[in-house]
């Protein structure tokens, strides 16, 4: 492949539709929607719109941080740039290697969706029978495909996610419309912990589990030196991604729960495709033959958006010489980090596959998704650090408002975070292990590697 060192990305390459759906389309809201809510489901029931909404506000208080940084900062690093202008080296090496970790296991979980719950749904809503060993296959074409639209370029590949992301929350949206019109059990008691498993304490547990949900909304970050006007982009983007992310999950939440009956959600919970087999009964075979189809490709677009900002932020930290320079090269035509970008494919088909082999598919997903979910977490909280000592590098004073806001996040990122533990079960401990390890090397690294970047902090 032709390729140049440490060569420039493509600027100004993408306007802010592409910025905006990076967030929207990572976090497959279509798959979200119709399948991966019954965690919350599970405990919040037929009061799964409430967890929604007091999610929504949880996700706003952290996007609001993340968003005034970015009006400050801008580079293909994203969080790595922000922790590097706020705390310097050391706390940006282990920012860095601590979100390459989070987003390979993410990508792990996209490609193990598609390996295990596709086939899953095809034979128990449509008949159609898939042999199991084509696991493999499936996972590798998913994760494949996804490379090549990365490696494609910047314009390709976001264009893609953007039309993609557009359509399937419009066709979402428009099905969810349906079953509420359709719906004899329209009422806003979802809205209260009435149907909650436990009154209050259902709501609490179903909304960390709905926070999950929202995962993924900062990926517009690593795009700083591609988009236009990037940190008012990029910052306008983050609000207006959560914004649009809240309004979609609290209103699907609210058709499944009406139209499924808010005093059955317990069936609901348990059920491995419920938005696709309620759409199928509700509306007909070829409405729920549409949402899987949109359903599969909400799991690819999002793989593609997570090696679009994986690779930039492995590009950043090359260019900087926090890992090897190889990651900075930069395709002589695409100019994408090809590099980067094939080095995230191999290392998540790597974690996919061999979970896989070790711990079954299904246990294998709860892994990626526990070391996933925690490697967020701690990213955000250190970003949310960042923001106060920026702040004051740059000669302004923080107000106490600020100083609430930033704590208030770091709350409730501690909140889910133990809220992961509740319950534990042998994948979700291989998990927490791999995270732990992870996050011990990823701290020895950044201290050895503190005063060896080649940038300027």
């Amino acid at each position: 492949m032709s390729q140049t060192k440490t060569g420039k990305l493509r600027s100004d390459a993408i306007g802010f539709a592409e910025v905006l759906f990076q967030g929207i389309a990572a976090v497959a809201p279509a798959g979200a929607a119709v399948a991966t809510l019954t965690g919350a489901a599970a405990f919040a029931l037929g009061s799964l719109p409430l967890s929604a909404f007091i999610a929504f506000l949880l996700v706003l208080i952290n996007a609001l941080i993340i968003s005034r940084v970015s009006l400050r900062v801008a580079g293909a690093g994203g969080y790595y740039e922000y922790s590097k202008a706020g705390n310097g080296v050391a706390a940006a090496a282990f920012t860095g290697m601590m979100y390459v970790f989070y987003q390979v296991m993410a990508i792990a979980l996209v490609g193990l969706s598609m390996a295990v719950f596709v086939p899953a749904m095809l034979s128990s809503v449509f008949n159609l029978s898939i042999p199991g060993y084509l696991w493999f296959l499936i996972l590798a074409a998913d994760l494949s495909l996804s490379f090549a639209l990365s490696y494609s370029g910047i314009r390709e590949s976001t264009v893609y996610s953007t039309v993609m992301g557009a359509i399937e929350m419009i066709t979402v949206l428009a099905l969810a419309a349906a079953l509420v019109f359709m719906s004899k059990n329209n009422t806003l008691a979802v809205f209260t912990p009435k149907y909650a498993s436990g009154g209050l304490a259902g709501i609490a547990l179903g909304t960390l589990f709905m926070y999950t949900a929202f995962a993924g909304y900062g990926n517009a970050t690593p795009l700083g030196e591609e988009a236009k006007k990037a940190k008012s982009s990029i910052s306008k983007a983050l609000l207006l991604t959560v914004m649009i992310l809240g309004a979609f999950f609290i209103f699907t939440s609210y058709a499944f729960t009406v139209s499924w009956g808010p005093s059955q959600m317990g069936t609901y919970a348990s059920a491995l495709v419920p938005g696709v087999s309620l759409v199928y009964s509700e509306i007909s075979p070829v409405a729920a033959a549409v949402l899987a189809i949109l359903f599969i490709n909400s799991l690819f677009t999002s793989a593609v958006v997570l090696t679009n900002s994986t690779s930039r932020v492995l590009y950043g930290m090359g260019r900087d010489g926090l890992v090897s320079s190889k990651l900075s090269s930069v395709h002589s035509k695409r100019l994408t980090p090809h590099v980067a970008a094939f080095t995230t494919f191999v290392s998540a088909m790597l974690v996919a596959a061999f979970g896989t082999l070790v711990l079954g598919g299904f246990n294998a997903f709860l892994m990626t998704a526990t070391a996933a979910t925690l490697g967020t977490l701690l990213v955000h909280a250190v970003v949310n650090v960042s923001y106060p000592a920026l702040h004051k590098k740059e000669g302004g004073k923080i107000s106490p408002v600020d100083l609430l806001l930033v704590g208030a996040a770091i709350a409730v990122l501690g909140f889910v975070f133990y809220g992961t533990f509740l319950s534990v079960s042998e994948p979700v401990l291989v998990g927490l292990a791999a995270f732990l390890i992870f996050s011990v090397f990823s701290a020895y690294y950044a201290f050895t590697k503190r005063n060896s970047s080649r940038s300027v902090v």
